[in-house]
C-alpha cells in the first residue's frame, strides 16, 4: 500500500475512531486515504485548525488514549500551535499528523514551508519528519508510544510528496508502558504521610481516571487526608465528598482548598506537581514537606521537593493505600479546614443573593445549572473570569467530568472541547466568554453539519472581563480596548442552523436550562450579564500574584 493508506491502516489497527482536520493540499492524499477507512475512522472536517487540535486534545483528556489531528503545512500547523500548547502545558495525550514540505523544496523557505519542527519542539514531547514511506508506520507507533507513556502531544510531519509512494506493511504496536515507582520511594511518602500533623493531598489529572478515582476515595477515606485539586484534577474525588475541598490556586481556587495548601506541613502531590497556578506565581506556598509523583521530568527544576517520583501515580497510590494503616488525620486540622470552607461558602451566597438590573445574575445561573445537570454532564472551559463560575458552583462528580485549558491560559479551548465530549455521548456544556466564543463561533457550522448536540453557554458580558477590571482597579478607570459589542448570539445561532435562546433576567434562568438541556441540537444560550457582577474568587493570594 502506499505511504497514505499506511498512516490510515496503522490508525486503524490502533483503534482511532476519529480524526479531527482540516484539508489541504499538503494532506490531501492522507485524506483520500481516510475515505476508504470512513466506516471505521469518521474524519471530522472542522473550520479552524485550533479548533480541529483542541477536539483532538479533548479526545485525549476523555479517553486517555491519543486525539488525532491532521492540518495543512505551515499555515495549519501554526494555527494549531496553541491548542497543541494547551495540551502540553495541561499533559493531554495527542498525537498531530501535519504536512509538510516536498523533500526537493525542503529547507528552501518555499511556498507552504516555515521550521515546523523548531515551532512544534518546545510544546511537544517530541516532533518526527517522516521523509521515507517505508518509516511511517513505525514513526506514527512511536509518537502513539510516546504520546501514551508521556502523557503529552507528538508532532508527526510528512512530507507532502512521499504520500503516494510505496510502503512497507510491517507489523507495529503501542509500547506505552509507564514507568513505576520503586518501592523504597512508597516506603519513605507513607513515613512522611505518619508523621503528618496537617496532611493534605492534592490531586491532579495523573489521578483523575475511574481506577486513580476509586484508589483515592479510598485512601482519604481510610486515612482522613483531606484533598484538593489542580484544574486538571478535578473529579478526580466526588466534589460533594467531604474531604473534598475543590479547587485550589489562581482562577478558581476555594478559600479552604487554597489555604489548607499554604497551611499543610505535609503536601503530596498525586500526577501533578506544584506549579505557579496552584500556588499563585509561587506567592502561596505550603510551610512544610512537599512530595510529588508526576510524569514530568522537568519538575524538579522548578522546585526543591522533600521527594520526587517520576512515575505513574495510579500505580504509586495503589501500593500507598496498603502502606497507611492505622493513621488518621488530626480532627484539629480537619475542623480548621471546616472554618475556611464556611467563609467560601458564605461568598458564595452572598454572589447568588446579588441583583442586577437589566442583567441574569451568573452565579444564580451556575447554581441553578448545577442542580439540573444529568449524571453524564461533561462541563468543558477556556479561559477568562467567566470560568469562576463553573469553577465555584458546578460539582465534578466524576472523573474528567470537568475540562479546561488550565496551564497555558489560551481561550478557544471550552467550545471544540465539548464538541468532542458530544461526539463520546457525553451530555456537553461549553461555558465560554463572549470574547472567547468569538474567536471559535466559525465552528458552529461543524457542530451542526456533523450533527453534534453541543451546548454553549456564553457568558456575555461585552467585554474582555478581567482586563477591564484591572484597568479599573490597577489603572485609576481608563478603560481602553476592553469593551465591546456581540452580535445575539442565540439569533446567530440560528442562522448557523443550531437553536438559541436569550437569558437577561433571572426569572427566565430555569426555563432556558431546560429547553437547552431538553434539546438534540446543538444550542447556544446568550447568558446576558452585567460587566461588573461579582464573580467569587478568593481575594487574599489572588491580589499577592
Amino acid at each position: 500500500m502506499d505511504a497514505a493508506h499506511a498512516v490510515a491502516d496503522c490508525l486503524k489497527k490502533f483503534g482511532v475512531k476519529r480524526v479531527y482536520g482540516i484539508i489541504g493540499t499538503s494532506v490531501v492524499d492522507f485524506v483520500d486515504a481516510l475515505y476508504d477507512y470512513r466506516e471505521g475512522i469518521r474524519y471530522i472536517s472542522c473550520r479552524h485548525e485550533q479548533v480541529a487540535a483542541s477536539m483532538a486534545d479533548a479526545e485525549g483528556r476523555l479517553t486517555g488514549f491519543p486525539g488525532v489531528s491532521l492540518v495543512h503545512a505551515a499555515p495549519g500547523t501554526l494555527n494549531a500551535a496553541i491548542s497543541v500548547a494547551n495540551a502540553y502545558k495541561d499533559g493531554s495525550p495527542m498525537v498531530v499528523i501535519s504536512g509538510g514540505a516536498k523533500r526537493k523544496l525542503y529547507g528552501k523557505n518555499t511556498m507552504l514551508e516555515v521550521d515546523q519542527q523548531s515551532v512544534m519542539r518546545p510544546i511537544t514531547m517530541a516532533t518526527f519528519r517522516v521523509e521515507d514511506a517505508d518509516k511511517v508506520q513505525s514513526v506514527v507507533a512511536e509518537a502513539f508510544s510516546i504520546a501514551i507513556r508521556e502523557c503529552g502531544p507528538v508532532y508527526v510531519e510528512v512530507a507532502e510528496d512521499i504520500w503516494l509512494e510505496e510502503s512497507s506493511d510491517e507489523e507495529v504496536k503501542i509500547e506505552a508502558e509507564k514507568p513505576k515507582a520503586s518501592e523504597d520511594e512508597v516506603e519513605k511518602v507513607a513515613e512522611m504521610l505518619k508523621e503528618a500533623k496537617r496532611p493534605l493531598i492534592l490531586a491532579g489529572f495523573g489521578v483523575n481516571s475511574e481506577e486513580g478515582s476509586k484508589l483515592l476515595t479510598k485512601l482519604v477515606e481510610k486515612t482522613s487526608i483531606p484533598v484538593a485539586t489542580t484544574g486538571n484534577g478535578r473529579g478526580a474525588i466526588d466534589e460533594e465528598h467531604t474531604l473534598c475541598l475543590g479547587r485550589a490556586g489562581f482562577g478558581g481556587g476555594s478559600i479552604h482548598a487554597d489555604e489548607a495548601l499554604r497551611n499543610s506541613d505535609f503536601l503530596l502531590c498525586l500526577g501533578c506537581q506544584l506549579t505557579d497556578v496552584s500556588t499563585y506565581g509561587y506567592n502561596w506556598m505550603p510551610s512544610g514537606k512537599v512530595v510529588a509523583v508526576t510524569l514530568d521530568r522537568e519538575a524538579g527544576k522548578k522546585l526543591n521537593y522533600a521527594l520526587i517520583s517520576y512515575s505513574d501515580a495510579v500505580d504509586f497510590l495503589r501500593r500507598l493505600v496498603e502502606k497507611v494503616e492505622g493513621y488518621r488525620a488530626p480532627e484539629s486540622w480537619l475542623k480548621e479546614i471546616e472554618g475556611w470552607r464556611k467563609s467560601w461558602e458564605q461568598m458564595l451566597t452572598n454572589a447568588v443573593n446579588m441583583e442586577y438590573k437589566g442583567f441574569a445574575n451568573p452565579a444564580k445561573f451556575f447554581k441553578r445549572l448545577n442542580e439540573l445537570l444529568p449524571e453524564n454532564t461533561v462541563v468543558t472551559a477556556g479561559q477568562g473570569m467567566h470560568v469562576l463560575y463553573p469553577q465555584a458552583y458546578i460539582r465534578a462528580r466524576r472523573p474528567r467530568s470537568y475540562l479546561a485549558a488550565t496551564n497555558h491560559g489560551a481561550m478557544g479551548f471550552g467550545f471544540p472541547a465539548a464538541m468532542t465530549a458530544a461526539l463520546l455521548e457525553h451530555t456537553a456544556i461549553a461555558v465560554v466568554g463572549d470574547g472567547e466564543f468569538m474567536m471559535t463561533v466559525q465552528d458552529l457550522e461543524t457542530a451542526v453539519r456533523e450533527k453534534i448536540p453541543v451546548k454553549v453557554v456564553v457568558v456575555n458580558d461585552n467585554s474582555y472581563r478581567v482586563l477591564y477590571f484591572r484597568q479599573k482597579l490597577q489603572k485609576v478607570g481608563r478603560v481602553y480596548g476592553t469593551l465591546h459589542t456581540n452580535p445575539d448570539f442565540a439569533e446567530l445561532a440560528r442562522v448557523f442552523g443550531a437553536e438559541g435562546i436569550a437569558v437577561s433576567s433571572d426569572g427566565e434562568i430555569d426555563d432556558a436550562i431546560r429547553e437547552m438541556l431538553g434539546s438534540d441540537k446543538p444550542f447556544v444560550l446568550d447568558l446576558r450579564i452585567s460587566p461588573d457582577s461579582f464573580a467569587p474568587f478568593n481575594p487574599q493570594p489572588s491580589v499577592k500574584m
